[in-house]
């Protein structure tokens, strides 16, 4: 059986007196993909923000590999989101002033490290995704697609054992968008990551593992893939 790396029990999150997740209990085990659907506004969001302790839950408990996490200071919580999870956001997030290497590295620069010592390991991963002739662009002269292959490189970029992806194919056209879930199933594949992508594409949540349905603040799970 493979290792549960993320386990959230009894989560709780209201916002303003109206409860968005209601006692969710969530294991994510180690190499399978997991797409969460829900409608807008089903907190989807949320629950990323909250297993990757961008935000506290009300109540319950998150755990690493076993090891309770809201227990941990700020600086520990920081730490430990670099170091092991990824995380992709639906409008790319990508610095303007930096160019496309330099955000692919830039989370190995945040945990000490200067550009000049990493920006050979970024321009390898661009490679990876045939962006390696964009690496000196800045983010503005990319495309849709190209901005969020760059942000998926930059969540990739530390070898995280856990990606979380918040809608990245949802400014993407048909084709751009299937490049981008085809990126995240060669991870589970080949590379043993877990991934966890929020999506409104049924279509693509289908080519999952695991499909988990938020609805009315309750996390249904259906196994799609053994």
């Amino acid at each position: 059986m493979a290792e549960v790396l993320l386990h959230a029990t009894k989560v709780r999150k209201a916002y303003q007196g109206r409860c968005i997740l209601e006692g969710v209990d969530l294991a994510l085990e180690e190499g399978r993909f997991y797409a969460l659907v829900g409608h807008s506004g089903s907190g989807k969001t949320t629950l990323l923000y909250l297993l990757a302790l961008l935000e506290q839950p009300d109540e319950g408990a998150l755990f690493w590999r076993g090891e309770p996490l809201l227990s941990r200071t700020d600086a520990q919580k920081a730490v430990w989101r670099n170091r092991q999870v990824g995380f992709v956001f639906q409008f790319f997030h990508l610095i303007a002033e930096l160019r496309v290497w330099e955000n692919v590295a830039l989370p190995a620069v945040l945990s000490g490290e200067p550009f000049s010592a990493v920006k050979a390991r970024a321009l390898e991963w661009l490679e990876r995704v045939g962006l390696a002739h964009r690496a000196y662009a800045w983010p503005s002269q990319l495309s849709g697609g190209e901005q969020q292959r760059v942000a998926i490189m930059r969540a990739l970029f530390m070898d995280p054992p856990l990606i979380l992806a918040d809608e990245p194919t949802g400014n993407l056209d048909t084709e751009q968008a299937q490049a981008v879930w085809d990126i995240f199933l060669q991870l589970t594949r080949t590379a043993q990551k877990t991934v966890l992508v929020a999506t409104h594409n049924l279509t693509l949540a289908r080519e999952a593992d695991t499909l988990l349905r938020l609805q009315r603040g309750t996390l249904y799970t259906e196994t799609l893939r053994d």
